[in-house]
């Protein structure tokens, strides 16, 4: 029961931060042309990645040992995208503070920016430590 609830712990935690990180993105100067604050698009990519994640860990709830390398692939390839979300909101977020992206130049702008790059590299990081924590050998 241990390793079952490590996984379902972690594996909302993973789905739970990037879920979030996409939320806040859509805050940010970075989705001036493209997906907003509640638009189609943000409850898409939403059902979409936060999908991937719950589906096999609904099939591994339900006895399919399987389903745990399935999700721990899945993890592995929302990895990519957490550390480039978070070089262009910190890099956004220093050209808006130097004054060279005029788009992002205040201080909501610049607080979203990081706010989302944190949440970004949170995002990265609980990624990461889902392999220790749910891939431990049983005893």
């Amino acid at each position: 029961m241990d390793e079952k609830r490590n996984v379902i712990l972690w594996t909302g935690l993973a789905a739970g931060t990037f879920c979030m990180e996409l939320v806040m993105v859509t805050l940010t100067p970075l989705s001036a042309t493209g997906t907003r604050f509640g638009s189609y698009g943000m409850f898409y990519n939403l059902l979409w990645c936060g999908g991937s994640y719950i589906i096999p860990l609904i099939l591994y709830c339900q006895e399919i040992r399987l389903m745990k390398y399935v999700i721990g692939c899945v993890n592995g390839f929302w990895l990519i995208c957490h550390p480039a979300i978070a070089v262009l909101c910190f890099g956004g977020a220093a050209m808006g503070y130097s004054g060279i992206w005029k788009a992002a130049s205040g201080i909501p702008e610049t607080a979203s920016l990081m706010t989302a790059g944190v949440l970004s590299a949170t995002a990265f990081v609980t990624g990461i430590l889902w392999y220790p924590m749910c891939r431990k050998k049983k005893a």
